[in-house]
């Protein structure tokens, strides 16, 4: 079978299982250009090992690997459906990933960011950005019924773990949403001229980063900025935790380290928790001052039985 039908059947098959439809549907129709009209049993691992070096000069570790793992699923399943012996994707090592990246921007730099979009487009998807955390599929993906002003909140539906979660909107999203134009005939708050979903922003951002001066910038690192102005005024963790839609606390606690009063919040908790109770003798103030643990010691200080009184005894029997 020619790997483009392949992946057509996938698609038919699978597509209603994928976590993320339209991020891993492009997937496997990039495998599908990738190998064209090629039959399945010709795709060798040692191209696929070169596809990897190749991507490796200019993509991340992360993407090259979620490319990967869709193409070994699909061709786990050729092989469960009858239509390959063996995968060629076995023994293939993913890359190493490292994704403690935490590049934010100061308010100062926020501000700049905003006021150097020319774009209304780009200013809005940037604001959003910084004031709620969310990805930048996830704001492309917004419609307006996903917009509880009643509420105060945000609905992303389609979010990378595959739960929907409520992002709060704060005054200045709610002024945004409030006097942003709807376009006729598309539901989609932000939507190309056509009415379609916006494909790339990259161009108007990086220029909007070059007007303001801002080197080395994602947009994904105002979802960062988001979150360590959060942590940095004072914000809970596991709020955040909800708010980004992480599924584990450990993502959020990379941010831990920039509230220098974060651990000082928690001794002052435990101060308000044993606040009111009587101090008690320690276990170093029952001991003499110069001790040694020897056999005679130890039975000298050891504890001796309390002598039980009718009235203790009754107390236990309950």
């Amino acid at each position: 079978m020619p790997f483009k039908d392949f992946a057509q059947m996938y698609l038919e098959r699978e597509g209603a299982l994928l976590k993320s439809i339209r991020t891993e549907r492009n997937r496997v129709l990039a495998w599908a250009r990738e190998f064209g009209n090629r039959p399945l049993g010709q795709i060798t691992r040692t191209e696929i090992e070169a596809w990897r070096r190749e991507k490796m000069a200019r993509c991340r570790p992360a993407t090259i690997n979620r490319d990967l793992s869709r193409l070994r699923r699909m061709f786990s399943l050729a092989v469960e459906w009858e239509l390959l012996e063996e995968s060629p994707m076995a023994g293939i090592r993913f890359l190493r990933e490292n994704n403690a990246r935490t590049r934010y921007l100061s308010l100062e730099e926020c501000q700049r960011l905003i006021a150097s979009c020319i774009a209304p487009h780009i200013r809005a998807l940037v604001t959003v950005a910084l004031h709620s955390g969310m990805r930048l599929g996830e704001i492309l993906d917004l419609h307006w019924y996903d917009l509880d002003f009643a509420s105060g909140f945000i609905l992303v539906r389609d979010s990378k773990n595959g739960e929907s979660r409520h992002v709060p909107m704060d005054a200045t999203l709610f002024a945004l949403f409030r006097a942003y134009p709807r376009r006729p005939g598309t539901d989609l708050v932000f939507s190309s001229r056509c009415g379609g979903r916006i494909v790339d922003v990259r161009t108007g951002f990086q220029n909007a980063c070059k007007r303001a001066e801002l080197t080395d910038l994602h947009f994904h690192d105002l979802r960062h900025t988001f979150a360590s102005q959060f942590v940095m005024a004072g914000g809970d963790l596991y709020i955040l935790k909800e708010i980004l839609g992480h599924k584990s606390i450990t993502m959020t606690q990379r941010y831990a380290h920039l509230s220098p009063t974060y651990k000082i919040k928690a001794i002052d908790r435990m101060n308000t928790l044993w606040a009111g109770t009587t101090p008690q003798t320690s276990t170093s103030e029952m001991l003499p001052e110069s001790s040694s643990v020897t056999a005679a010691s130890q039975a000298l200080h050891q504890d001796t039985p309390p002598a039980f009184t009718p009235a203790t005894d009754a107390a236990l029997s309950i």
